[in-house]
């Protein structure tokens, strides 16, 4: 019953998005990878808000649901079932509004497309046409439903390759499961290779509307990051915290770690700490992509923590120590911390790490 009530909805809010589109005709930047969607959303954001008549899909509307209730203009999803019907009829009531012809509507959307599974993508642009379209990176992500990085990669470039021919396709030049398949695009390829994706492909993006380097920049001031996304927060005895506890997988781990080495120790007995959890949603891939994950932290990291079934491994492969439950862990660490210490904390969504951040926050 729920299965064919999610089909309904989902069909239903296809349907009024679609409508809201033809009728307004706004233009369409679309932001996919397996990292750093919502920040590359935000920066772009911040670039573009002065200069264009443009909205973005807030939180996580970013799914064959909450996409077009983005499209719609809500903020946010019901959070209980009963309230769905309620959500629907005041949906008909903003499409209806939305598509009078003195109604305003912005002339641009930004908005973040997820791919949990296979077609999701392709789903999502079959009716959200995009004019601009960044992919941030290709990772193992949610492979318990793609089976194998390759299958990732190839529905993350259905994005590209919906692309009209005087669109731009705004790709990671360093990622070669993405570089290799740049030439299926019909789109002009714009390619970033810095491994700061979210103001690399915000700066791209603000050059095709004619920014100057000087206008980029002074926006990209104002961007933030959204809660649980590599934010700098401060601890007990003048730690300094990479909160990235939103989610995790094989490659935002990467990237989280050598964000961890690359920060400056102010202290001469500080150190790097990465306390790392679960990723869940791998499939086959899941030993595997945490003991990569445990290589990757031994080189990036100076003390490593871990606590979840399969962090184990990341302990494991990276001389790590492995505490039974997060209870231990913050016990520890909250025992361990020194003055100066710069401590990464990250996990999938499922294993709540921000807790852990709560624990130790200043």
């Amino acid at each position: 019953m729920k299965k064919f009530f999610l089909k309904a909805l989902q069909s239903v809010l296809k349907f009024l998005a679609s409508w809201v589109l033809k009728s307004k005709k706004p233009r369409i930047i679309a932001i996919t990878g397996s990292v750093a969607k919502s920040s590359t959303k935000e920066a772009i954001w911040c670039v573009l808000k002065e200069k264009l008549d443009v909205q973005k899909n807030e939180g996580n509307l970013n799914t064959e649901i909450g996409v077009p209730l983005a499209i719609l203009g809500f903020k946010k999803s019901p959070r209980w079932f009963v309230s769905w019907p309620f959500f629907i009829l005041w949906a008909i009531c903003k499409a209806i509004y939305y598509t009078l012809p003195f109604t305003h509507y912005p002339k641009w959307l930004i908005l973040e497309m997820a791919a949990d599974k296979p077609d999701d993508i392709a789903y999502l642009v079959s009716f959200a046409r995009p004019n601009i379209g960044v992919i941030t990176a290709v990772g193992p992500s949610h492979l318990q439903a793609f089976k194998t990085i390759e299958n990732v990669a190839e529905e993350k470039m259905k994005l590209a390759k919906a692309l009209p021919k005087d669109g731009f396709a705004i790709l990671n030049g360093q990622d070669p499961l993405i570089a290799k398949r740049a030439k299926q695009i019909k789109a002009k390829v714009l390619f970033f290779t810095s491994e700061a994706l979210p103001s690399a492909a915000a700066t791209i993006v603000g050059k095709i509307f004619k920014l100057s380097n000087e206008e980029i920049e002074r926006r990209l001031k104002n961007y933030s990051p959204l809660k649980g996304r590599m934010n700098v927060l401060y601890g007990i005895r003048g730690a300094v915290i990479l909160d990235d506890s939103y989610n995790a997988n094989p490659l935002s781990m990467e990237y989280a770690l050598k964000r961890l080495k690359s920060q400056s120790l102010n202290v001469k007995t500080a150190r790097r700490i990465a306390v790392l959890g679960d990723m869940l949603e791998l499939g086959d891939y899941t030993e595997e992509g945490h003991r990569r994950v445990g290589k990757i932290a031994k080189e990036n990291c100076d003390l490593l923590l871990t606590t979840g079934n399969n962090a184990r491994y990341i302990a494991e492969e990276g001389g790590g120590r492995h505490f039974e439950t997060k209870k231990e862990l913050i016990d520890f660490l909250k025992s361990e911390i020194k003055n100066g210490d710069i401590i990464l904390i990250k996990a999938s969504r499922g294993m709540k790490f921000e807790e852990i951040v709560r624990a130790i926050r200043g």
